[in-house]
């Protein structure tokens, strides 16, 4: 199945808002700089800093479209990745939300990078006691292999001081012989997370280990975190 076309993703996303009037809209963004970009534990920089951008459009009904752009670094000339992302959220009570939709992910720098694009479908369930997460790309990277994503990550807030986030991933490739993990077929990521609001500005520092057995990846990585909310 080919990626569905951004503009076909975003007229979707716009065509179900206006079809749930009257809806009051709410725009909001962030630009933040990483000192490294990692995806479920993995560099997507190379270990190198990246800055960040992302845009939600969320409407009252609790339909949203979203945009992201990061730095990437794969070692060749890809540079950029761009994620579209058509959603709903929904809260049932003070403690428990779901948040699901789908996303397209777009790269760009070489000619290559088209390549790699793919659409994923994820939910989030947020809970008192856990956050529950799953992702699914049936053409992941445009390999032709399925990618699934489990989630799971508790919140604890410290007074007004920071939020510490635990959490785990476990992500596994359908077929290993289209697309590998770097070599394994799936593997382990947890964290580790402080962030706090101060001067104006979301700071953030986290600690990331993984389950993967190569030299370069299974190392526990620290990754800080500016950004400016708007």
């Amino acid at each position: 199945m080919k990626p569905i076309g951004t503009y076909q993703l975003a007229a979707l996303c716009l065509a179900t808002v206006n079809l749930a009037a009257p809806v009051q809209a709410e725009v909001s963004g962030k630009v933040s700089f990483v000192s490294n970009y990692l995806s479920y534990g993995l560099s997507q920089t190379q270990d190198d800093p990246a800055l960040q951008f992302t845009t939600t459009w969320s409407g009252e009904s609790g339909l949203y479209l979203s945009g992201w752009a990061s730095q990437v670094d794969f070692g060749e000339e890809t540079d950029t990745e761009i994620g579209v992302y058509a959603g709903y959220y929904n809260t049932f009570s003070d403690t428990l939300s779901l948040d699901a939709g789908i996303a397209q992910f777009l790269y760009e720098g070489a000619d290559i990078s088209d390549d790699y694009s793919y659409n994923e479908v994820y939910a989030t369930l947020h809970t008192s006691l856990l956050s529950l997460g799953f992702h699914y790309a049936w053409d992941y990277f445009g390999s032709g292999a399925e990618y699934t994503v489990v989630q799971v990550s508790k919140q604890f807030p410290l007074n007004d001081w920071f939020n510490l986030t635990l959490g785990a991933d476990y992500a596994v490739t359908g077929d290993e012989n289209k697309y590998s993990i770097l070599g394994e077929s799936d593997y382990l990521h947890y964290f580790l997370r402080a962030e706090k609001d101060w001067l104006g500005l979301q700071w953030s520092l986290s600690v990331h280990e993984t389950t993967m057995p190569e030299t370069e990846t299974d190392e526990a990585r620290a990754v800080a975190g500016i950004g400016w909310a708007f």
